[in-house]
């Protein structure tokens, strides 16, 4: 991946488009088994590695390895990761750290 605008790793399931939707409504929808394996490249996004998931229905077995993102955006910094509800096995070189920052 070069020069990826947003989120190059992603499950986000507090996304409303054009605010139709209410957050305080979590979704309904259960997501598991997903890996994230042997991704590299560049990010014009601060949040590399965004993980955030229903607080009604928690990600389940989700599987990040090997992902060696840089940020090269036009703001000062360093790639990050967010993640809620999310309790990700994590092996293999990782940069950004995952699940540094939980924001739920």
């Amino acid at each position: 991946m070069d020069n990826v605008k947003t989120n190059p790793v992603l499950i986000d399931q507090e996304y409303f488009p054009y605010g139709q939707c209410q957050a305080k409504v979590p979704s309904k929808v259960k997501i598991s088994n997903v890996s994230f394996k042997n991704i590299r490249g560049t990010t014009q996004d601060l949040v590399a590695v965004k993980l955030v998931c229903s607080r009604g229905i928690p990600c389940q077995n989700v599987q990040v390895a090997d992902i060696n993102l840089t940020y090269n955006g036009n703001k000062n910094g360093t790639a990050t990761s967010e993640c809620a509800n999310v309790k990700p096995t994590v092996s293999g070189f990782n940069h950004p750290q995952v699940c540094a920052k939980n924001v739920a």
